[in-house]
């Protein structure tokens, strides 16, 4: 390592944020964008930074990179040999709450930015928040509905005309931004980040013990709490295979698992495209087939689409049945791995068909899924998995494209990977490599062949389009502890795309074709207004776009909202969309 005057450290400072992000880039891991920001910051900065906290002064550089970077400098001056500066603020020892000094006359840590009370940041946190509390984290809200929600919590104004000595509140969002709790989308629209929910949420928590929240802001911040601690508690009871086997890929298994919404995991009709609710409640464990433990071969079943050459099969069988992995290349018509249980010959069930198991894995190369984001397959191809009912769904993001995550635009593609998490309740792995993403196929295939036990399988007469989701979800929440499978031609015929629709069906997806429309949201616009005509006469009348704005989501306390009610009326009414 080169050895830079020890009184400049900005040299340090970029080499290690570099190594850094190159090994994130390596990885193909979200903090390769900040860090990024963090490489330029560093380079544009022309003041010496002597202490790393100092650094958090900058774009990119939070606290968690600043305490990586004063670790790395006091070993570094170590190893040279050289004293660690004072800092003059804290020169002298900090005192504890008894009066002692701390141990070693240390700091403590410094703490997380809490934007000062009443301030334009302090205002613009909490309208944030409550765009996230009543439309959820993938909504980015536009300045012109954002300061109405803010206004109540400041004394600054944010209408400040030109010339004036007053500065306007607005300005609050630039600090917010760099304090990395918002972000903007399209430099127009903002939105909370992770770290600002957190910092919103304690920040309201003391608002509700002074007693300075508003009726209503005080129902919908406990609405949210409630909802939140529901959907922490909802975990499926089916998802013992969270993530691949152990210490398989760079997307660790030691990941906490991400728990479904309260919409995704209820029965009934939930993210199905039926109007009435399933008879999910009238099958009961007794009228599943059973598959006893050891009657059947776990067989690992890859969509013929996946193998594009010679050079594919070859990896496949390397990877796969060289390593003793039964598998069977065959169209799929949801999803581009699953694994199909088959009766072995010599068992007394060997008459049973072949079923399929409820674990499901879609892999997409990073370019592929750019380009699905962009054409509307990506929210296509999610609806059809939830509707599917699978317990597990393994969305495997393989590699690294920088030109297509630049071309499409670095929020909208972390956006897509943390909906994939949050709202779509799937298990986000990113291999670097084809070869990685079969290597984690045969740990899972070993991990399902020494798990699994006795099979139920849904009879066919019990499987219809109609609810299939809702009536899997439903025998789950009666027999947490049962496996589900559902015969390959039952699986053939209710996931395909060229099943019959009914018109409510037909509907349904054509409201599901405006964007920001998910399949909860469609069957609240739908159970309001059950036909086009009934849903066309109200935007016609006075008030349409802020009745239908004001429809609840099933279950939540999240809205429609005003940007999406106006897009569904444009949709519906203007002569081009």
């Amino acid at each position: 390592m080169s050895e830079p005057a020890a009184e400049c450290a900005n040299p340090l400072f970029l080499q290690w944020v570099t190594e850094w992000y190159e090994e994130a880039r390596k990885r193909n891991a979200k903090t390769q964008y900040t860090l990024k920001k963090a490489c330029t910051s560093l380079e544009r900065y022309p003041l010496r930074i002597e202490h790393a906290q100092d650094a958090v002064q900058l774009q990119g550089i939070g606290q968690g990179i600043a305490e990586r970077l004063g670790k790395k400098l006091a070993s570094w001056r170590k190893a040279q040999g050289i004293a660690e500066p004072v800092r003059a603020a804290s020169a002298e020892p900090r005192a504890t709450s008894s009066g002692e000094p701390a141990a070693g006359g240390r700091a403590r840590a410094p703490r997380a930015y809490v934007p000062r009370y009443r301030s334009g940041a302090f205002a613009l946190l909490l309208g944030l928040f409550k765009t996230y509390c009543l439309y959820g984290a993938d909504y980015f809200i536009p300045k012109s509905e954002l300061v109405p929600l803010c206004e109540p919590y400041t004394d600054t104004p944010f209408h400040v005309s030109s010339g004036a000595a007053q500065q306007s509140a607005w300005l609050g969002m630039k600090t917010l931004e760099t304090k990395a709790l918002a972000e903007r989308q399209g430099g127009v629209k903002f939105s909370l980040t992770d770290e600002g929910v957190e910092i919103a949420q304690k920040v309201v928590e003391v608002l509700r013990a002074r007693n300075e929240l508003s009726d209503e802001d005080g129902r919908m911040f406990a609405a949210f709490a409630e909802r939140t601690a529901a959907s922490e508690d909802a975990r499926s009871p089916s998802s013992d295979y969270d993530g691949f086997a152990d210490g398989a890929g760079p997307a660790a298994s030691a990941r906490p698992r991400t728990a479904r919404p309260v919409a995704a995991s209820r029965s009934s009709s939930a993210v199905s495209f039926s109007w009435q609710s399933s008879a999910a409640g009238q099958v009961e464990l007794a009228d599943l087939t059973r598959y006893p433990a050891g009657s059947y071969d776990v067989i690992l079943a890859v969509d013929s689409r996946e193998v594009h050459s010679a050079g594919d099969r070859a990896l496949i069988e390397q990877e796969l049945e060289k390593q003793g992995v039964r598998l069977e290349i065959r169209p799929l018509v949801v999803g581009d791995y699953l694994w199909i249980a088959r009766p072995r010959a010599a068992a007394e069930h060997r008459r049973l068909p072949d079923v399929v198991l409820d674990v499901v894995v879609e892999r997409k190369r990073m370019d592929d899924l750019c380009a699905s984001i962009r054409d509307g397959r990506y929210r296509e191809q999610h609806a059809r998995i939830h509707a599917a009912g699978f317990a597990t769904v393994f969305y495997v993001v393989e590699g690294s494209d920088p030109d297509a995550v630049a071309r499409l635009g670095e929020a909208a593609v972390s956006s897509a990977l943390s909906r994939v998490q949050i709202a779509n309740g799937f298990h986000l792995k990113q291999p670097p490599t084809f070869e990685a993403t079969l290597r984690l196929l045969r740990q899972t295939t070993e991990l399902l062949q020494s798990t699994l036990g006795d099979l139920y399988a849904i009879p066919d007469r019990h499987v219809g389009h109609h609810g299939l989701g809702g009536l899997k979800r439903s025998v789950r929440a009666r027999h947490p502890q049962a496996h589900l499978a559902i015969s390959v031609d039952a699986y053939d015929v209710v996931c395909g795309k060229s099943t019959t629709l009914s018109v409510g069906e037909v509907y349904l997806r054509m409201l599901m074709a405006v964007r920001g429309v998910s399949a909860d949201k469609a069957l609240a616009v739908g159970s309001r207004f059950p036909t086009p005509l009934a849903l066309v006469r109200a935007f016609e009348a006075d008030g349409g776009v802020g009745r239908i704005g004001d429809i609840a989501v099933d279950g939540t306390s999240r809205k429609i909202g005003p940007a999406l009610a106006r897009r569904l009326e444009q949709f519906w009414t203007a002569d081009s969309f």
